[in-house]
């Protein structure tokens, strides 16, 4: 395993140790948990941390919806494509290939956004935050397992 392996599995695992958007009350649409009054309380964040994060969720925010466009234009190009009579294979091709592209910016851009917020938390904020996420996430399988029309 190379060290460019190790390093993204190691910064792939921080992605999620940050809490679930499905986990949190209130902010869950938008997954801005570090507005939750319960949440920044508990962690202890500063009004500067709060803005400070909100500041890298932004810009983050900015670079995912552009990515997102051009995810989506792909996408339409490819249904195009293959909506034709006669396919053309390697435009075909191109296409898939810029999608998997595209798809791996996207997830390098959330990566990013996720260290640029680790940076502002203490480390003893960020050991409670890991701490509240598997709370979060051993209490909604519990909540799968006792309502069985939810699917795991």
């Amino acid at each position: 395993m190379t060290l460019a392996t190790v390093t993204v599995a190691l910064v792939a695992s921080c992605l999620f140790l940050l809490p679930s958007p499905s986990a949190w009350g209130g902010h869950i649409d938008d997954g801005k948990w570090w507005e939750i009054p319960r949440i920044s309380e508990q962690l202890g964040l500063t009004r500067e941390q709060t803005e400070r994060i909100n500041e890298i969720w932004t810009d983050h925010q900015k670079q995912l919806i552009d990515t997102r466009g051009e995810i989506e234009k792909a996408y339409l190009d490819l249904e195009n494509l293959l909506g034709k009579t006669t396919v053309d294979t390697q435009r075909a091709y191109q296409v898939a290939e810029r999608l998997g592209q595209l798809h791996a910016v996207q997830a390098e851009q959330r990566l990013k956004m996720t260290i640029d917020t680790r940076q502002v938390l203490s480390v003893e904020q960020f050991d409670k935050l890991k701490g509240m996420r598997a709370s979060w996430e051993k209490m909604l399988r519990e909540k799968r397992v006792k309502d069985p029309r939810k699917k795991p």
